[in-house]
């Protein structure tokens, strides 16, 4: 019998029980938000479809040093797509996943979505989550906000996706690596990921 790799993918689904998440990285500020979100979910042992759109990698040159092929496509769990690449499962409706987040997400990555237009991979797999009534994640990275984003943010809403802006807590005191990880897992409680990233607040 053969098996089609479509077939194959929704046996995987449902008989693994790890969760299958996409991750967009977009052109905004913020490479650290998206990169922290990555190892965390791969220390969940998540499967993350990964798009990086051509102006991330520009943003991450620069704020990081980081070149995302060399330091996770050797990881098993780590599906990346080209941004260009139309025909993969994530830009299909009838390929199940659990959620998707772009960290960070550019105002002009958010106009798209709002707006339909889908000038590469990461809009084609958001429009995707909010045609199928899927959990759809913006950690909106732009200041200071304009009427049109607010208004592409009320768009998105109703649409059913949820806007998440990158406000960290500073429960901790200030630390740079726990106000990262107070939006990291602010996310990944939006996903329904379980996870021991930074604290919670508490009265005591």
């Amino acid at each position: 019998m053969i098996i089609d790799n479509w077939t194959l993918y929704y046996f995987l689904f449902f008989v693994n029980q790890m969760k299958r998440i996409i991750l967009g990285m977009t052109g905004a500020s913020g490479t650290v938000y998206g990169l922290r979100l990555l190892d965390v979910l791969l220390q969940t042992n998540c499967e993350v479809h990964l798009a990086v759109s051509d102006a991330w990698k520009s943003v991450a040159k620069e704020e990081s040093g980081v070149q995302i092929l060399e330091r996770f496509t050797l990881n098993p769990n780590v599906k990346l797509y080209v941004s260009d690449n139309f025909a993969v499962p994530i830009a299909s409706g009838s390929v199940p996943n659990d959620g998707m987040v772009i960290a960070p997400c550019s105002g002009g990555t958010l106009g798209c979505i709002a707006a339909g237009v889908n000038q590469h991979l990461i809009h084609r797999a958001a429009e995707v989550q909010l045609k199928e009534r899927r959990r759809l994640i913006l950690l909106v990275r732009e200041s200071p906000l304009s009427l049109i984003h607010l208004q592409n943010m009320e768009r998105i809403t109703l649409a059913g996706g949820i806007i998440q802006p990158a406000c960290p807590c500073f429960y901790s005191g200030g630390n740079t690596n726990d106000l990262i990880d107070s939006v990291v897992a602010r996310t990944l409680d939006l996903l329904g990921v379980e996870h021991n990233v930074s604290c919670r607040y508490s009265c005591q």
